[in-house]
């Protein structure tokens, strides 16, 4: 009986982030990337967001492999907490992907869960009855790639992350030619990245960047330049040391996740650093010959550059007549953190240039038009949108039904949805779990929505303590006493305080009723009638 084919996206789809989807034919199952996305600005004290990975774990004896496209963390992140719950599994990517993916697997202690093989963008690998032929690609990371997956019904083209730069800065274009050699049949169905699909034209060539540091450089003679940017954007890290030589600058470094993918970069020929360049952060240099490199243009809080806004860098103080350079473009949800961070930079009397002022970043990604010609390129039978969010994925379907394919052959996806198609015609199987897992700390999937929830409420009203002390007979046994955080400041609601403590009084009083439910709906109901806001209620009952 003829097997079907099916592509299980668990994660990036209707979000940019978490990356990961699952190609499923018979009882073999492989793994496209497996990432991680970082928290919106409402998910209070979450470190990261996993994808789901229940369905990968129990089905880890079909697993023939895990296949990475590149190396941002929104693709490779997740892999060690994978590794956490399942073993014995190979990771396949290039030098540079599974440079980053060694380092992070070993810092988590489950390194020796998985087997790394190198792959490059010349080869093929059989993995179970899946056939994988990577292709070069043009993005904002050295050595990524898109996949050509031929399966027993037909072939699959997974762009990954990809832009068409003709003249990009480390010289790697997305090679079409190979795509269309790989492809001599056809394609079943292409997964697309969506994620500048509400751009018009093409994507601008890095070489626009280049040209602009170049000028920012010669301005700023006399001064300290400091720039913040992506630590995996390495052709970017390469042409900022070419200009720091070039007028006579040295480099100092700060951010551990930048010291870390330069080292590994240098080590693997990604970049050519020349002697004596790259300096120790606590070295004085003066103002006019320096260039810090830093990791924090999205604003995040302990990142080195809005450590420096605050005044809470141990090394660098801005001061008057610091350049700096903000050549990261801003993930959507960030925007308040960076306006902030952007704020407080101007404050201490620095000159910033960020993307308003400067193109001083492109994206990685292509825009619509770069998309248009990667459809025509591959043609596929079927189009899958992937890595963007809801308003992404049917704007790049509907770029497809403007260019012949019809509606019902392009399918707009959600996490966890099954797609299944036997060579000829494509259809839906219902849906597995496919969630949201938040970490926090050393806690992961332990937060769940109701938690979310109530920290969203702490954050917006704050939370009252009710300590009530009662009988064995379920009887006051004392005056209740209410305290509050976040709320209200207790002296100067003193009023209200003892309204709240004889209304619960009274209630209380009232027999049959379990006391942690009075405690709650009594002071719930009261506060909202009195101030319109819902601070959570914490019943502490002491039996007495």
């Amino acid at each position: 009986m003829a097997k079907n084919l099916k592509i299980i996206p668990l994660g990036g789809l209707g979000e940019i982030g978490k990356n990961m989807t699952l190609l499923e034919y018979g009882r073999n199952q492989i793994i496209i990337d497996c990432g991680v996305m970082f928290p919106e600005s409402d998910m209070y004290g979450i470190d990261l967001v996993l994808p789901q990975f229940d369905y990968a774990v129990e089905n880890q004896k079909t697993l023939r492999g895990i296949v990475l496209t590149h190396g941002h963390q929104d693709h490779i992140g997740g892999l060690a907490f994978l590794l956490q719950r399942i073993q014995n599994v190979t990771l396949y990517g290039t030098a540079l992907t599974l440079g980053m993916v060694e380092r992070q697997l070993e810092e988590a202690g489950v390194r020796d869960h998985a087997t790394l093989t190198l792959i490059d963008d010349k080869q093929t690998l059989n993995l179970g009855p899946f056939r994988i032929s990577p292709f070069a690609v043009a993005h904002s990371i050295p050595a990524a790639v898109g996949l050509v997956v031929d399966t027993p019904v037909g072939a699959i083209v997974h762009t990954g992350d990809y832009k068409l730069d003709e003249t990009p800065t480390g010289g790697r274009t997305t090679d079409l030619k190979r795509l269309r050699e790989l492809t001599p049949n056809g394609v079943l169905a292409m997964l697309g990245d969506s994620t500048n699909a509400d751009r018009p034209g093409r994507t601008p060539t890095e070489q626009l960047v280049a040209d602009t540091l170049d000028r920012l450089f010669a301005e700023a003679e006399g001064s300290r330049i400091i720039i913040a940017t992506f630590s995996s954007v390495l052709a970017r890290l390469q042409e900022i040391m070419r200009l720091a030589d070039k007028y006579g600058r040295k480099v100092a470094l700060t951010g551990r996740s930048l010291q870390q993918n330069v080292e590994l970069a240098r080590d693997l020929g990604y970049l050519s650093i020349p002697k004596g360049l790259i300096v120790d952060i606590k070295k004085h240099v003066p103002d006019g010959n320096l260039v810090i490199l830093s990791t924090g243009s999205q604003g995040e809080p302990r990142s080195a550059l809005n450590r420096m806004a605050k005044g809470e860098h141990r090394q660098i103080q801005v001061h008057d007549g610091d350049t700096i350079i903000i050549s990261g473009g801003t993930i959507p949800g960030n925007e308040e953190d960076v306006g902030r961070m952007l704020n407080n930079l101007f404050g201490r009397g620095a000159n910033v240039i960020y993307g308003p002022l400067a193109t001083v970043h492109v994206s990685g990604h292509g825009s619509r038009e770069d998309m248009r010609i990667m459809l025509e390129t591959v043609r596929p039978r079927f189009l899958i949108p992937v890595h963007g969010e809801l308003r992404h994925l049917h704007l790049h379907g509907r770029m497809a039904r403007e260019n012949d394919l019809s509606a019902e052959d392009v399918f707009i996806l959600h996490n966890g949805a099954t797609w299944v198609t036997d060579g000829q015609k494509a259809w839906l199987e219902g849906s597995i779990p496919a969630e949201d897992v938040y970490v926090d700390g050393s806690l992961v999937g332990e937060i769940n929505a109701l938690v979310m929830r109530d920290r969203e409420r702490l954050a917006q009203d704050g939370f009252v303590v009710a300590y009530v002390p009662l009988n064995k007979k379920r009887q006051l046994a004392g005056e209740p006493r209410i305290f509050s955080r976040g709320f209200l400041h207790m002296e100067a609601s003193q009023e209200l305080m003892d309204a709240a403590t004889a209304k619960l009084k009274r209630e209380l009083k009232r027999n049959g009723r379990n006391p942690h439910d009075a405690v709650r709906e009594t002071l719930q109901n009261f506060f909202y009638h009195q101030t319109h806001s819902r601070p959570v209620i914490l019943p502490n009952i002491v039996q007495v």
